[in-house]
């Protein structure tokens, strides 16, 4: 079953009741294209401005948005009674698209990767995606169904940013963004968790070779690092909310994640030594602010503080796994000769080494809630 949030939930089936309603699909080619290109600039042009508005957002803000959600994906379902076959079927279609892809977004924020944050910049290349599929229709009767498939995809992305927008708006007042307050009890957890990192990090043996390069060596060893399968595996399979089962290992998963951060802190505070300098938020002066700041605005920024539980450790490893192999290689690549790298190797370690402490402060936040649970599956 695809991820919902619940920020969105409610909205997205209205949304998605009014798309999949829609009955009048068909239109002449010239003034379908007319048509959705007014209502691109038209949903575009609110999703701007809405962003760019300093006070506070009313209910009219979240009901704009969602409309406008539901005009663009009509029109393009009228784009394919011009030129595609079995129209009929295309707003069902592209209302299950737009949940699809804010599972795909919801998916990413369990497992911290991302938050709710909304950039105007967001907007940008769907809305030029969409253009052009435009033009290329227009100019060409006969245009391939590619064209069509670029379109709706743009116009999808669009409209699930017009969600989310929508979404914000109604959770927090604010379009851009819609975090948890970030509390005093969140303070001390990721403290006292950045703290305990930085002294497993200080107690690490060295390379078996005293020439041997530190950075290379815990980057190799972050990615040896396995949690327990048995447990990634069930939670791999279950689903947010459930209770665990009693063969999960909270404390071995707790240690994987904590043996991860280790060597991912090593490699940075090395890699931070061969910069000329950090590449850190001008805002922040150490290491440990940067973790524990950052860290704060994965858990806050994806309203994962009430709700630890739901915290996707299975996808976040691989995220973490695949990330990790990228800055093995940007580091070979900056020991060649090729300078940029080394910045690349850093700003990648350093982003896997918060989003292990996000982990492990989450892990920890479920036990002190619920102290006679294992961890539920997520």
């Amino acid at each position: 079953m695809p991820s919902q949030s619940p920020l969105w939930t409610d909205i997205l089936d209205r949304v998605e009741l009014q798309i999949s309603g829609a009955r009048q699909v068909r239109g002449s080619g010239p003034s379908s294209l007319a048509g959705t290109s007014s209502v691109l600039a038209r949903a575009h042009s609110h999703f701007l401005v809405a962003l760019e508005s300093g006070s506070k957002i009313g209910q009219h803000t979240v009901s704009r948005a969602a409309t406008e959600a539901v005009e663009l994906l009509i029109a393009v379902a009228r784009v394919w009674g011009t030129f595609g076959a079995r129209a009929e079927d295309r707003p069902a279609w592209l209302a299950d698209q737009l949940r699809r892809r804010l599972a795909a977004h919801e998916d990413a924020v369990l497992a911290g990767e991302v938050t709710y944050r909304i950039w105007s910049e967001h907007g940008e290349q769907p809305s030029a995606a969409m253009r052009q599929a435009i033009t290329h229709l227009s100019r060409d009767p006969t245009a391939p169904q590619s064209d069509l498939l670029s379109l709706s995809i743009a116009a999808v992305d669009l409209a699930s940013l017009l969600v989310r927008l929508a979404a914000n708006a109604g959770a927090s007042g604010r379009t851009g963004e819609a975090p948890e307050q970030r509390s005093a009890a969140l303070n001390a957890k990721l403290g006292t968790v950045a703290a305990e990192v930085a002294a497993h990090s200080r107690d690490v043996k060295p390379p078996v070779h005293k020439h041997g390069d530190m950075v290379a060596h815990h980057l190799a060893a972050a990615l040896r690092v396995r949690p327990p399968q048995t447990t990634l595996k069930r939670l791999s399979a279950g689903s947010p909310g459930h209770l665990a089962h009693p063969d999960l290992d909270p404390e071995g998963l707790r240690e994987a994640w904590l043996g991860l951060a280790t060597h991912e802190h090593v490699a940075v505070a090395a890699l931070d030594g061969t910069l000329e300098k950090p590449r850190y938020d001008q805002s922040s002066t150490t290491l440990s602010t940067v973790i524990t700041d950052g860290a704060a605005n994965v858990i806050c920024g994806g309203r994962l503080l009430g709700r630890p539980a739901a915290f996707r450790h299975a996808r976040a490893w691989r995220h973490q796994t695949l990330a990790l192999t990228y800055a093995l290689e940007a580091y070979v690549a900056a020991l060649r000769g090729h300078a940029p790298s080394l910045a690349q190797a850093q700003r990648i370690a350093l982003t896997r080494l918060v989003r292990a402490t996000v982990a492990i402060v989450l892990i920890d936040l479920q036990h002190e809630t619920q102290p006679a649970q294992r961890i539920p599956v997520a």
